[in-house]
């Protein structure tokens, strides 16, 4: 999530490059600012309390300025108010966008003027998936520009129960590395039993869609780790049905049939490392593989860094019903499995990127004021009080080294380094089609089969002119690279 009148340019580059690169030399004079801007920010999840420290610090540097906070909690109600409302000429000034819809909604957003941020000194500044997500062609002039600041990258990272690996692989103590690694794994840790579930522990909670929170995200993060080629050039079709890469011995695949093989192979009964189904959590259900794992029930799940507080929550609610559940001092994270052992291989690791950055509307009255007020919350002083606060991982590069001392929430900061993300047209549906992907694999069909039938459907709902947004034919457009 997450996380969103005219000035003299001189003043634009001395505050900007003061909060975001210390750039900007010690005698830069100060224009004192006289108009009045009153800032409408809309975020999702982060309460007021985080922020309110934040906004009184640049209001008393800018007495101008006068921000109103809002904080939401549901992500479809809050995307829908913000649409409509900027459909309607109005809305905030700032808000949070998930970082896969900026690339489709480009034209709702006022950019940063490249007087002030570059788009060179941001990929300098935050990690290089900001960049890829947030630096898009304006479709006024067809140059790159800046539409959001993330104020953290989060990533999905696996969860495990340390007790569970202390008693079945005692001499590794922690999750393998690669997801060949992971096979064997799931294979000790899995205790079967005549039980309604047909299992006392199950080694992870993979392979279905129906009782598995990030079951896509988890998928999208496979074809990333297996090299797919999510859309052609300009985004007006997908490329990774028809898409083959050589593997490092020599097998020729098609990577996201590939990653779908991969996914299923924990929810199908004749495969050595079978340990997931539709008994061991309740499908649609708030807590669904979470409350397995804190009951003890399943060695590793996946989730995002906020994950953390929410097991820690449920086993403490479980342990008020009287339900057995597990030390939350086994509560442990590490870095995603790769395809390819890290130690050895020279193919690059990937982990997937979901997070919201703050964005200004196209709407306001008050652009400089806005792009003002992120360049000052995503600086580093201020990022540090907002990490503090949430333990969210930052989204800039000069904390990666701190935040890496965390013994918790240390691997989302080593993650967001090689975090990879898929822009999308429509998020839900594409759950919807990649979900039913993963059903049809179950029901015997093919992961190639599978995979074609998602491709059409994204297919679909591509525009023929593609994502990327137009730009004046005289306009000399610079894409980034996805």
């Amino acid at each position: 999530m997450r996380l969103q009148r005219l000035v003299a340019s001189s003043l634009l580059v001395a505050l900007s490059f003061g909060f975001l690169s210390g750039c900007v030399k010690k005698d830069t004079p100060v224009v004192q600012k006289t108009l009045k801007a009153n800032l409408v920010f809309y975020s999702l999840f982060d309460e007021e309390g985080v922020y309110q420290p934040l906004i009184q610090q640049y209001s008393a540097q800018h007495p101008n300025v006068t921000i109103t906070y809002r904080k939401f909690t549901d992500p479809v109600q809050y995307m829908n108010v913000i649409i409509n409302e900027l459909a309607e000429g109005g809305g905030p000034d700032i808000f949070a966008a998930p970082n896969y819809w900026f690339l489709r909604n480009v034209k709702k957003l006022t950019p940063m003027p490249t007087t002030t941020f570059s788009p060179q000194q941001f990929d300098q500044t935050f990690v290089s998936v900001a960049k890829n997500d947030m630096v898009l062609p304006d479709p006024a002039d067809g140059q790159s520009k800046v539409y959001g600041i993330p104020l953290t990258v989060d990533t999905l990272a696996l969860y495990y129960n340390k007790a569970a690996y202390n008693d079945a692989i005692p001499a590794q103590g922690r999750p393998a590395t690669t997801w060949d690694g992971i096979k064997d794994d799931v294979f000790k840790l899995s205790k079967t039993d005549n039980s309604f579930e047909r299992f006392a522990v199950a080694g992870i909670a993979m392979g279905r869609s129906d009782n598995i929170s990030r079951a896509a995200d988890i998928l999208y993060m496979l074809m990333l780790q297996y090299g797919t080629q999510f859309y052609n050039g300009n985004y007006s079709q997908t490329a990774f049905i028809n898409q083959q890469v050589t593997t490092p011995t020599g097998l020729l695949i098609n990577p996201a049939a590939e990653a779908l093989r991969l996914y299923t192979s924990f929810a199908l009964p004749t495969n050595k490392n079978y340990s997931w189904n539709e008994y061991l959590a309740t499908a649609a259900s708030p807590v669904e593989e979470l409350e397995t794992f804190a009951r003890g029930k399943v060695a590793m799940i996946f989730g995002y860094s906020y994950l953390y507080a929410q097991i820690k929550a449920e086993i403490a609610d479980l342990k008020s019903k009287g339900v057995q559940t597990i030390d939350p001092n086994d509560v442990q994270i590490s870095d995603v499995p790769q395809v390819y052992d890290p130690a050895t291989s020279t193919q690059k690791r990937v982990a997937y990127a979901n997070y919201y950055a703050l964005t200004v509307a196209r709407t306001t009255q008050h652009p400089t004021e806005a792009w003002d007020f992120l360049m000052f919350l995503s600086s580093k002083n201020s990022l540090q009080q907002y990490n503090s606060a949430t333990h969210a991982p930052s989204s800039r590069r000069d904390m990666i080294t701190d935040q890496l001392k965390d013994p918790i929430y240390g691997v989302f900061a080593e993650q967001s380094g090689y975090a990879e993300s898929i822009p999308m047209y429509d998020y839900d549906l594409y759950v919807q089609i990649f979900s039913q992907a993963i059903d049809s694999v179950l029901a015997t069909a093919s992961p190639e089969d599978a995979m074609r039938n998602a491709a059409a459907a994204v297919d679909a709902l591509l525009p023929a002119t593609g994502l990327l947004p137009s730009a004046p034919k005289s306009a000399s457009t610079q894409q980034t690279s996805k």
